[in-house]
């Protein structure tokens, strides 16, 4: 038994077809235009070129003002890095002007409102990126750890089992320390405190066995004791990665610039360039043999026009302030006041986490 068909269903039917059938293919692109690159806007780029000034911001994490995190004053850093950018983007002896704030939020908001153009550091996070936040690789790596006095019994923080650790109420810290309980099985003391100068004057009338927070804040308050820093350690192991990198907003072109130059910087130390040597690098009669130093130093193919820089801004950077190492040692390492181990921060060749993406143009 046939059903009827409706003649509005074959009607539909043979238009589909004939609507298959004179449908025209599809346009080739032509080569010159697949080729094409695609043009990114960089309102701040523009901007800094204009001004031939570069304003940064540097977080100075005050004491007391904010529970927001848990880093502390790394501003000698900040600085170095934000001449770093100034010099890779502007050229040797451009203007740089640094702005303070008291902390991460409130240099969030400069930001955002247009009145820096680059946040020296700060902390990568869901949330920030959420709001138009474009961060780079680390700029260095931060975590949670533990100053206390030297004891040749304490060499982890398992160590610190059943003493009495001191932290700051409503931080990532007291987080990060019950975490760390909870996975390795382990008690500790609980000595919580509102108040970081109060926190601090218990640690060193010895009333805490040991503070935890992010090692940049140790280190701050270990050299609170300026006379009695030798007798104070921070332990090497972290509980917790809290990495800092530099933010900018609203300009994938400038962002990229920013990290390229944090990449050069990891580069040089990579590669044995340094401030001292940069220049005798330059014109070294055994620069041929190294093809991968002359393409860093600006003497073989075209990083600088790639990316819109001087053809030897690498060697312009490095000149200004020195390679990674240069600059930790200077800023927080054991040249600094902080007196900081290198740690996470080592190259990767010598056990660390820091590594530099190839800088080639293909």
């Amino acid at each position: 038994m046939f059903r009827l068909i409706s003649p509005l269903f074959l009607l539909s039917c043979l238009l589909s077809v004939q609507g298959l059938a004179q449908a025209p293919a599809p346009v080739p692109v032509p080569a010159k235009v697949a080729q094409t690159a695609v043009v990114l806007a960089h309102p701040v780029l523009d901007r800094v070129r204009h001004a031939k000034t570069l304003n940064c911001g540097v977080a100075k994490e005050e004491e007391d003002y904010s529970r927001s995190e848990d880093h502390g004053n790394r501003a000698s850093l900040d600085i170095d890095f934000c001449q770093a950018v100034t010099v890779a983007v502007l050229g040797p002896g451009s203007k740089l002007v640094v702005k303070s704030f008291p902390d991460e939020p409130a240099a969030n908001a400069a930001l955002m409102a247009g009145e820096i153009d680059l946040l020296a550091s700060g902390s990568p996070t869901v949330a920030h990126t959420a709001k138009g936040l474009t961060y780079t690789q680390p700029l260095f790596f931060d975590g949670q750890g533990f100053l206390l006095p030297k004891n040749k019994n304490v060499h982890t923080p398992l160590d610190l089992a059943g003493k009495k650790i001191c932290f700051l109420t409503a931080s990532d810290a007291e987080a990060g320390l019950h975490s760390y309980a909870t996975a390795h099985s382990i008690s500790y003391v609980w000595y919580p405190f509102s108040e970081a100068g109060e926190m601090e004057a218990a640690f060193f009338t010895g009333n805490c066995d040991a503070i935890t927070s992010d090692v940049t804040s140790l280190a701050n308050i270990r050299g609170i004791e300026g006379t009695r820093l030798a007798e104070y350690t921070v332990l090497p192991q972290l509980i917790r990665q809290d990495p800092l990198a530099a933010v900018t907003f609203g300009d994938p072109v400038f962002a990229s610039l920013v990290n390229w130059t944090l990449n050069a910087l990891i580069a040089a130390e990579q590669l044995g360039v340094t401030q001292a040597n940069v220049k005798a690098q330059l014109s070294s009669p055994t620069l041929d043999t190294r093809p991968e130093l002359q393409q860093f130093l600006g003497q073989r193919y075209g990083l600088g026009s790639l990316l819109g820089l001087e053809p030897h801004w690498t060697a312009n950077v490095v000149q200004a302030v020195g390679n990674y190492g240069e600059v930790f040692d200077r800023d927080l390492g054991d040249k600094s006041s902080l007196h900081l181990d290198r740690g996470e921060n080592r190259l990767w060749t010598a056990g660390g986490l820091q590594f530099a993406l190839p800088l080639t143009d293909h």
